[in-house]
C-alpha cells in the first residue's frame, strides 16, 4: 500500500474516532450519562424515546439537529405509532391510497410494457426508521462531520451549556447531507410520501437507490415515464422530491386527508 494512502486511511480513522469520542474524554466536561441526559432535555417529545435508541454519538447528535430545528412543530411532524399504523390499514384511506397506486401502475404498465410499478409498503414504522439510521452510511459520513464540529467548538469551553448547545444546533450546516430524514420526521412514518420503484421480470430496475438517479432514472427516462403516469392516474400525488434529488419519492396529499391521531 502507498505511504500516501496509509495516511489518508489513518486521518480518515482519525476522524471517525473523533466523531464518537463520549463528551467525558473531553478535558473539563461532564460524564457520558451527563452528556446523555443534557441531549434528552434538548430533544422535543416525543423525539426524546426516539434519541434514546441511537447508541452513537455523533448519529445522535445528528438526528438531534433535526429535532431542534424543529421544535414544538415536530408533535404534527411526527411518525405514527404502530397502534395508528394498523388503524390506518383498518381504514378507507389505506384501501383508497392503494387504488390509486394501483390505477397509476396500469397506466404505467401500458405505457412501459415489460415494466410495472413496485411500491414496498405504505407506511414505515419508526422502529425501522430507528434501525435504518443506526446503519445508514450517509448517516454515518455526515455524523463524523458533526461530532468533529462539536468537538472542535466545545472541547475547551467547559461544561455545555444547553441553550448554547441549541443554538449551535440550529445554526450547525452538514456539509455532507444524509440521504434520510433524522427517524420519526419522514413523511413516510404518516402515509404521506410513496416511493415508487420500476420493475422488470419480477425484480426492481430502477430502485430508491441515490447511485441511480444518473445512470438509471435520469439516463434511461425513468423520471419522466413515471412523472407521466402519476400525472395522468394519480392525483393526489406531487413531485418529485428535489432536495434531496429522489425522483421517486412522491408527496400524497388526498383530498379528504385521513387523521388517524
Amino acid at each position: 500500500m502507498a505511504a500516501g494512502e496509509v495516511l489518508t486511511r489513518r486521518l480518515a480513522c482519525a476522524a471517525l474516532a473523533a466523531a464518537f469520542v463520549p463528551l467525558a474524554a473531553l478535558p473539563g466536561h461532564a460524564g457520558e450519562a451527563e452528556l446523555d441526559s443534557l441531549l434528552s432535555e434538548l430533544a422535543p417529545p416525543p423525539s426524546d424515546q426516539a434519541l434514546a435508541q441511537i447508541p452513537e454519538f455523533g448519529r445522535k447528535l445528528l438526528a438531534l439537529r433535526s429535532y431542534v430545528r424543529y421544535g414544538e412543530r415536530i408533535k404534527t411532524r411526527w411518525s405514527w405509532t404502530d397502534e395508528q399504523i394498523a388503524a390506518f390499514k383498518a381504514s378507507e384511506a389505506h384501501t383508497a391510497l392503494k387504488a390509486e397506486i394501483a390505477t397509476i401502475n396500469e397506466h404505467f404498465k401500458a405505457a412501459n410494457p415489460g415494466y410495472e410499478i413496485y411500491v414496498h409498503g405504505t407506511v414505515r414504522s419508526l422502529d425501522s426508521q430507528i434501525s435504518k439510521w443506526n446503519s445508514n452510511k450517509s448517516v454515518g459520513a455526515a455524523a463524523v462531520d458533526i461530532g468533529a464540529a462539536f468537538k472542535q467548538k466545545f472541547a475547551n469551553a467547559g461544561k455545555v451549556k444547553v441553550e448554547e448547545l441549541r443554538t449551535w444546533l440550529r445554526g450547525y450546516r452538514p456539509p455532507k447531507r444524509a440521504n434520510l430524514a433524522a427517524p420519526g420526521l419522514t413523511l413516510h412514518g404518516r402515509a404521506s410520501a410513496i416511493d415508487f420503484q420500476v420493475m422488470k421480470d419480477g425484480a426492481i430496475y430502477a430502485g430508491a437507490n441515490s447511485r441511480q438517479v444518473e445512470t438509471v432514472w435520469r439516463a434511461e427516462g425513468w423520471d419522466a415515464k413515471l412523472q407521466a403516469s402519476i400525472a395522468a392516474a394519480g392525483p393526489s400525488f406531487s413531485g418529485p422530491l428535489k432536495n434531496p434529488d429522489e425522483p421517486w419519492h412522491y408527496t400524497y396529499t388526498p383530498a379528504d386527508s385521513h387523521n388517524t391521531q
